[in-house]
């Protein structure tokens, strides 16, 4: 019996460092390809209709109307610095929670995802077979890193 309970307490304590370094197993870098290059096209035509006129056509911030103010850049180093470390569920949520700016969640859950595929592609990260998916469970499984 003694070597029952020992034997699930062992079970019990390393279970939660086995699943947690499965997940760590797990993580991609938005560096390994995480988007298609189709869902990247799609979420550029959504850029350009609902996020370009604040964010501006290059995604750095800079509104194409000047009497507009700035926003945060989407793509390239200084939108790469911003979110280093965080996964693309952060990126996703905040972004399904806030944009566009006046009209918060007029986008499905696609149109976010592909916005994102768009942005990486932007920031210069390559495409792969797979397209991302609007899951938060497999979003915040890929981080967004400035390099590999």
């Amino acid at each position: 019996m003694k070597i029952v309970v020992a034997v699930l307490t062992l079970v019990f304590m390393t279970a939660p460092i086995a699943l947690a370094q499965q997940e760590i197993d797990q993580m991609t870098s938005v560096w390994e390809g995480v988007f298609t290059e189709a869902q990247a096209n799609r979420g550029q035509a959504v850029y350009d209709g609902a996020c370009g006129l604040c964010h501006g056509r290059r995604l750095n911030g800079a509104p194409d109307d000047p009497d507009m103010r700035s926003t945060p850049p989407l793509a390239r180093a200084k939108f790469l610095r911003e979110w280093e470390g965080r996964s693309l569920a952060v990126l996703f949520e905040y972004t399904r929670a806030t944009m566009p700016e006046n009209n918060p969640g007029s986008l499905t859950d696609e149109e976010f995802v592909d916005v994102i595929a768009y942005m990486l592609s932007v920031s210069g990260m390559p495409a792969a077979d797979e397209e991302l998916q609007p899951d938060p469970q497999s979003l915040a499984r890929s981080v967004i890193q400035q390099q590999p």
